[in-house]
């Protein structure tokens, strides 16, 4: 019988313990998205501050890949775009951020939306002391791959992972770009 009265209070307090944490979900839902939407504008502000309102959003295809971008600028006149990149590859797991490129191509700031790396190290990513590098710089004047792998970039003292992750997508993303406006 007390085998029936322990299992009977596990459940009432994982029932109890779940609608609870449902009710708070409920009321704390709409901020949240809020939140993510201020964050986002934000982000797009700090990568491309001469974004304009006639923006549009398209997606890039590159080699299978599909990426989310903003393009800036009529069909003759490319003002800019913001990538908005996303990459499995950091040491804990998913990276996604936002790489402003400017008319000329080159890169006007980066900002990092989500990422679980490693405080102290892999979250150095999201310092403008090391992101920093990029600035001014387009696949023409700069290896976007770590030094290590042959290109240009400094990686994060003792994480080498999420700095070739972001790198490497960066890349990616500038070439799909680059593929885009060649076809336009």
């Amino acid at each position: 019988m007390k085998r029936y009265r322990d299992i009977v209070i596990l459940v009432t307090f994982a029932v109890v313990a779940g609608g609870a944490l449902s009710g708070v979900y409920g009321m704390t839902r709409e901020k949240i998205a809020a939140a993510a939407k201020l964050e986002r504008t934000n982000a797009l502000k700090a990568v491309l501050p001469t974004l304009s309102g006639e923006a549009q959003e398209v997606v890039l295809e590159h080699n299978g890949l599909k990426i989310p971008a903003i393009l800036d600028g009529a069909k003759e006149a490319f003002q800019g775009a913001v990538l908005e990149l996303e990459t499995k590859k950091g040491y804990s797991g998913t990276i996604k951020f936002m790489v402003g490129v400017g008319k000329d191509r080159r890169v006007t700031g980066l900002y990092i939306l989500a990422q679980n790396e490693t405080p102290g190290l892999g979250t150095k990513a999201k310092d403008k002391a090391w992101w920093g590098q990029f600035l001014g710089k387009g696949q023409d004047n700069f290896k976007f791959k770590v030094k290590k792998d042959g290109g240009d970039a400094d990686a994060i003292t003792a994480a080498t992972i999420t700095s070739r992750a972001i790198t490497d997508q960066t890349d990616i993303g500038l070439t799909a770009l680059a593929a885009h406006l060649e076809k336009r």
